[in-house]
């Protein structure tokens, strides 16, 4: 039996993640996968140098658009997404491809001047032989227009009264979460209380107010210690720490919002309720692929919250979807409701 989450219950609160109607907005990012037979490359004439002969192309959700197939394949009854793209073929195929994961791409704003974030992945392949190359990166310089700002804000708040929850992605160094639509959002968490708000943020963890928090080890490391190396700070001054930094989030109006610090596979510390607790990985043997993992993670805890979960209860189910999403290599995954059961069939024996 599962010490945090019986299977009765796990299927309890997926039964009523399917009337829940979640949002996100952040940093969406098409993930291209370009596969070049080396075995057909040849010297070029025109450079020292051997071209990489794609021979096939794929493309999934990566950054926040991957965070909203997760919450649409864990089967809310509606996902939409909240973000910024540019008007190029990036853009165009991004929407096609949030459409085939089942997530609605009416809060998209398209602007001129914008890049839409691409990550794309070379994959060398030589009969069994495979190696990826150096990642190309489509990426933004120049900041969002306040225009834009006001009008992704603007879509946000229109939407809230219809959502139970809404997930941040805050990922991108230059993305669509500056600070005055950081601090709108802010603002949006307080207005709409009935609404979850859940944040993953690469550096700024520390600046949302009024939402559930959930960094990794080394990002909490940095915010709770600054100038410490991440490396030096042990799980228990984390956990004393997340338990104080948490307390003080409530007693400042902060909704009592619980803080989550994923540590990949020692598990999660979850501090709320005034105690703070590990909650344990599942154990998954390899070969694994942990890229993605905290966007499923995130999903998965945004939607348990939502659906009445625990804190400590909400943490499992981010371990028990995340250990299906790492299982499937070479490519971001998503966590279906039956694949979640069947792990944690698994696990609990």
């Amino acid at each position: 039996m599962d010490e945090f989450l019986p299977l009765p219950r796990l299927e309890q609160i997926l039964t009523r993640v399917r009337a829940l109607r979640a949002g996100v907005v952040g940093d969406f990012t098409l993930d291209g996968y370009w596969f070049a037979d080396m075995t057909r490359s040849t010297l070029s004439r025109e450079t020292p140098l051997f071209p990489r002969p794609v021979v096939r192309e794929q493309y999934s959700c990566g950054g926040a658009a991957n965070v909203a197939w997760n919450l649409a394949a864990l089967g809310a009854a509606d996902v939409r997404a909240f973000t910024v793209l540019g008007n190029d073929w990036r853009g165009g195929l991004l929407i096609q491809v949030l459409r085939e994961a089942g997530v609605d791409p009416r809060g998209v704003l398209a602007a001129p001047g914008w890049i839409t974030p691409f990550f794309g992945k070379v994959i060398l392949q030589a009969d069994r032989l495979q190696q990826e190359d150096a990642r190309l990166d489509f990426i933004n310089t120049q900041p969002l227009s306040p225009e834009s700002e006001t009008a992704l804000l603007a879509r946000i708040e229109a939407a809230l009264p219809e959502l139970d929850v809404l997930v941040v992605a805050d990922y991108q160094a230059v993305g669509v979460i500056p600070p005055r639509v950081l601090l709108g959002l802010n603002d949006l968490a307080r207005r709409f209380p009935q609404v979850i708000f859940a944040v993953d943020s690469r550096e700024r963890i520390g600046s949302f107010t009024n939402m559930v928090l959930k960094p990794n080890d080394v990002e909490a490391a940095r915010w709770l210690f600054p100038g410490r190396p991440a490396a030096q700070v042990g799980v228990d001054e984390l956990a004393g720490a997340a338990l104080r930094m948490q307390a003080e989030c409530a007693g400042a109006g902060g909704r009592g919002c619980p803080l989550f610090i994923t540590m990949g596979e020692r598990g999660c510390l979850v501090a709320a309720g005034g105690e703070s607790r590990l909650v344990p990985a599942v154990p998954v043997p390899p070969p694994i692929d942990p890229v993605g993992a905290g966007d499923t993670f995130l999903s998965a805890l945004a939607l348990a919250l939502a659906a009445g979960a625990s804190p400590a209860e909400a943490a499992r189910l981010g371990h028990l979807a995340a250990a299906v999403t790492i299982r499937k290599l070479g490519i971001t995954g998503a966590a279906s409701p039956e694949e979640v059961l069947a792990v944690a069939a698994g696990a609990g024996k």
